[in-house]
């Protein structure tokens, strides 16, 4: 307990307290004593001289009275204008304390419902600053429309009678004369009687429009930062490195998977959820002199189990001493953009093969094209690389994900024929992944240049018949030729289109390919792995090199 304090020291009397006291007190005694008769021995009253003496020290007794008491009136009047004049000091500075801080006083009388309102209270109104005597009905009129209701009840509440109430306090808008909306907080205490009848309100009204602007910049700014972070997927983090505690963002949960009601895991949980091979680079103490530090890592999420790749910002705070105490950062959700990338090695890849197998494919069709007619050597030529640019056009539109195989094949069937009723497709929707789309356009390339030569193709009254069908591990793609002239049987050789089907449908897509010449035409099944030709929700497979090794008879 606090000691107690030392009784006060006496206060020491004042000289001018008693001075005029003793001149008062010597004249009464002096004069009591001169109005004493003076009796003789025979019995006759004497002392007339003595009593005019006395009568004279009375009047000089009374004059110093007269003196010491003008006196001390003068210093009455001194100490009393020297009060006034602090008083009228400490007014004036309370004035511009309130006017500075826009703070006005009220009082209510609650009984009359007479309001009075200083200067100060006025202005803050947006009024002149003239004291002035309201009504309830005055301030209510003042109120935004949108907080009248609330802020009036809230009033009547308080006030009312036999509530016990005796503190009051709310924050609410008012519309000043000029159209200025204005927030106020009303600050106020409640007198009441024996009864707890409510008897007067004493307080004061503040303008805090300037600090609620400031907050609603406050909110706006969290909340847009709020939205980018929940738009790129930012997590926020902080660990106090001496005691462990942490703070997450709500984005750090949903990146990482862990609860938010069980708060944020221990380091080594964090640390648990980054895979193994990532790990020792992901904990690695900073290196830039600063603390700061940029990391990407794989976690496993916590909720799902999926794979996420992290990029990690944030700097490493230190104590004078140099020990690590506080680490603050930022994770953003960089999964999409890593597998775009690896997309994007893996298409760059594939277009390198896709463009050697193009050049090999031509480098064969000089090479094994018969040169004795020129034209025909030319138009050969042309057509195969026109297939493949047809196919790899087709791809470039798909983003090479994969090509449709009904528009693939009408693609490359359309230049051999005379009319549309020459084609008809059969098949289900199907798509190609991208290692499948150019060997497919090339075969069948070779068969329609083969109708238009020896086939179907090669009268009007012809036509070829293209059916597709998914069955199990395999996709079957059937050739007939109708309406042509009968074949001649097995060709006695094989031409340059045969071996290149054989060697994209065989040898590329380890396919199958059979030919039968029955009177009606010839006809052809190509059968396909379905795994390997038919695109789904897979990384595009990376195609295999073509090679013409061999061909060459």
């Amino acid at each position: 307990m606090p000691p107690e304090p030392a009784p006060a020291a006496p206060r020491p009397a004042q000289p001018t307290d008693l001075a005029w006291c003793l001149p008062l007190l010597l004249a009464v005694i002096l004069s009591a004593v001169a109005t004493m008769p003076y009796w003789s021995a025979d019995g006759a009253t004497q002392g007339v001289g003595w009593y005019c003496a006395a009568m004279l020290l009375a009047s000089l007794g009374l004059v110093g009275t007269a003196a010491v008491m003008a006196r001390r009136m003068r210093q009455l009047g001194a100490e009393l204008e020297a009060g006034s004049a602090a008083l009228a000091a400490s007014e004036a500075h309370l004035r511009r304390a309130q006017r500075i801080g826009r703070v006005g006083g009220f009082e209510i009388d609650l009984r009359s419902d007479v309001n009075l309102r200083s200067g100060e209270y006025m202005t803050v109104q947006g009024l002149p600053g003239e004291a002035r005597i309201e009504r309830h009905a005055d301030w209510v009129a003042r109120l935004h429309p949108e907080d009248r209701e609330r802020a009036e009840r809230r009033f009547l509440e308080a006030v009312a009678d036999g509530t016990g109430i005796t503190d009051y306090a709310q924050e609410y808008r008012i519309r000043a004369p000029d159209g200025e909306v204005r927030w106020i907080a009303a600050r106020a205490e409640i007198e009441r009687d024996a009864a707890g009848r409510a008897l007067r309100m004493i307080g004061a009204h503040v303008d805090v429009t300037a600090l609620k602007q400031a907050e609603a910049a406050r909110r706006a700014s969290e909340e847009r930062l709020h939205l980018a972070q929940e738009a790129a997927g930012i997590g926020l983090w902080e660990r106090d490195l001496v005691t462990g505690e942490a703070i997450w963002s709500a984005e750090q949960y949903g990146l990482t998977g862990f609860d938010p009601a069980a708060g944020p895991p221990g380091r080594e949980a964090f640390e648990a959820r980054i895979l193994a091979e990532d790990r020792l680079h992901a904990i690695a103490p900073p290196s830039a002199p600063d603390g700061g530090f940029r990391r990407e890592f794989r976690i496993r999420h916590a909720g799902d189990g999926s794979t996420r790749s992290i990029l990690a910002l944030g700097r490493v705070f230190r104590d004078a001493a140099g020990r690590p105490v506080r680490i603050i950062g930022v994770n953003l959700d960089i999964t999409d953009r890593v597998r775009a990338e690896e997309r994007q090695a893996l298409l760059t890849r594939e277009l390198d093969h896709r463009a050697k197998n193009a050049l090999a494919v031509v480098q064969a069709a000089l090479r094994l094209t018969a040169r004795e007619d020129p034209e025909a050597f030319a138009r050969s030529v042309e057509g195969r690389v026109a297939a493949l640019t047809r196919a790899h056009t087709l791809l470039a539109e798909g983003g090479w994900t994969g090509a449709e195989l009904r528009v693939l094949l009408q693609g490359e069937l359309a230049p051999f024929l005379a009319g549309p009723e020459q084609m008809r497709l059969e098949g289900p929707p199907v798509t190609l992944a991208p290692v499948a789309a150019q060997p497919i356009a090339m075969a069948v390339h070779e068969l329609a240049t083969n109708a238009m030569k020896y086939g179907a193709l090669s009268t009007a009254a012809g036509r070829v018949r293209l059916g597709w069908s998914e069955e199990g591990d395999w996709l079957t793609i059937d050739w007939a030729e109708e309406g042509g002239p009968a074949p001649a049987g097995i060709p006695a050789r094989r031409g340059f289109g045969t071996r290149v089907i054989e060697a994209t449908l065989a040898g590329q897509l380890g396919g199958a390919v059979e030919r039968d010449w029955p009177p009606g035409g010839m006809q052809c099944r190509i059968r396909l792995p379905a795994a390997r030709v038919i695109a789904r929700s897979r990384p595009t497979a990376e195609a295999p090199q073509l090679t013409f090794e061999g061909l060459e008879d």
